[in-house]
């Protein structure tokens, strides 16, 4: 199988990979990714129809439900919802809602589509020859590949109508109404009732989602206002 080093250099390769490895410094890794991807072709910033996010409710995030203006800065999003929904399942996850948000993007939003990186063969070969050529290990890349099936956006502001789905691990009626709220955990309740924790996420339609976050944004903002921290006039 050919390597393509002139194709796939080592500093694009360093780039995806440091990307990759982990959440940290996203502003200057997504910069060196688009300034070490620019000779790709075009079809390595294709536009996908639909793709989709993750989040895990928190003060951040209710205050941006309330404001129907949630910042999202350079990130990965998955062309895949059931990736999306499965993204977060750690012990920690299960005191928490989870928010999934769609985004129609537009070809100025795409730094780098990793689903066409991965789709061409040469380039784990490629890899794996740059692996050896230079005496280290691309962690992230071997990690991950393309199970996350990536694309790298640059920043926006969503809108609550992106949120396609809300989920936990416990009783949604529990959760909705109190986004970010702390709340006794159905895991703590099903323990002293001796009955088996609750091992997989439960998630709403796009209809109760969107009732579900009108409720969830009319309580912040009455929360807000009772602390006098709701700007005037909104």
């Amino acid at each position: 199988m050919a390597v393509r080093s002139d194709f796939y250099t080592d500093e694009l390769i360093d780039a995806i990979d440091d990307w990759q490895a982990g959440s940290k410094d996203k502003e200057r890794k997504a910069e060196r990714l688009s300034v070490a991807s620019e000779h790709l072709p075009d079809h390595y910033r294709g536009v996908p129809p639909e793709v989709f996010r993750q989040l895990r409710a928190n003060a951040s995030l209710a205050t941006g439900v309330a404001l129907d203006a949630t910042p999202d800065f350079v990130s990965s999003w998955t062309t895949s919802i059931e990736v999306a929904k499965h993204f977060r399942e750690t012990d920690q996850d299960r005191t928490k809602a989870l928010m999934i948000f769609r985004r129609r993007p537009d070809a100025g939003d795409i730094i780098i589509d990793l689903n066409a990186v991965y789709a061409d063969p040469d380039f784990m070969e490629t890899v794996h020859n740059a692996e050896e050529r230079l005496s280290r290990k691309f962690k992230g890349i071997e990690k991950w590949q393309n199970s996350q099936c990536e694309v790298v956006l640059n920043e926006t502001v969503l809108a609550n109508d992106d949120i396609i789905s809300l989920g936990a691990f416990r009783d949604l009626s529990a959760v909705v109404p109190t986004i970010g709220t702390p709340h006794v955990p159905e895991v703590e309740v099903r323990m002293k009732l001796g009955l088996p924790p609750i091992d997989q996420h439960f998630w709403t339609s796009p209809n109760s989602a969107d009732n579900g976050i009108k409720n969830a944004a009319e309580r912040i903002r009455a929360f807000l206002k009772d602390k006098r921290l709701w700007p005037e006039g909104h």
